[in-house]
């Protein structure tokens, strides 16, 4: 008949042959779960000032416009989390488009959710974390923009995929006009 060694070879090639298509099966029906977060966004206030940001990888120093949000974000991804889901990754961008660059997406704020707990988010009256600006240093042509919520659910097993749950329409003002003579001034202060 057959030796040991091969009887453990049959045996081990089933069993690893069964134990990936359990991961096949995994990996496809985990997106399938029923979920159904609860959010919301509110925007208060869109600032756009004038000046130079200090960027360790941006030795041009030129200056550019760059916006301030301060908004409220009300969720309750708890409901994401299932036997599949190691942690939430959450975060906000800002969508516009400008002349002579179509798509322009730029993270506003972002948080790693670890456990259902951590999955409520309340936040009030806050503040970007990252700078919001145009690679033309200006938002001249910038007709509006979308605040968008998007969680990311990373799974033990299977596909990363982005979910866009919440959009929220909203303008970006022009900055004011800056007086060099008053600048040069206070930047002799």
């Amino acid at each position: 008949m057959y030796n040991l060694l091969q009887r453990v070879s049959g045996i081990t090639s089933f069993a690893m042959s069964t134990l990936m298509a359990l991961v096949v099966l995994i990996s496809l029906a985990t997106p399938l779960l029923p979920s159904s977060p609860t959010h919301d966004i509110a925007l208060h206030n869109v600032q756009t000032t004038s000046g130079r940001l200090m960027d360790p990888f941006d030795k041009s120093s030129r200056s550019a416009e760059y916006t301030r949000l301060t908004f409220d974000v009300d969720a309750d991804l708890s409901s994401l989390f299932n036997w599949n889901t190691k942690l939430l990754f959450t975060y906000i961008t800002a969508d516009f488009s400008a002349p002579g660059f179509d798509t322009n997406r730029v993270v506003v704020w972002d948080r790693i959710i670890r456990n259902e707990r951590q999955a409520k988010l309340r936040l009030r009256r806050h503040h970007n974390k990252y700078a919001v600006r145009n690679f033309a240093q200006t938002f001249e042509g910038v007709e509006g923009a979308n605040l968008t919520l998007h969680v990311n659910p990373v799974p033990y097993l299977g596909i990363m995929y982005d979910k866009p749950v919440l959009s929220i329409p909203f303008v970006i003002p022009r900055a004011p006009p800056v007086d060099k003579a008053k600048a040069k001034a206070k930047a002799k202060l």
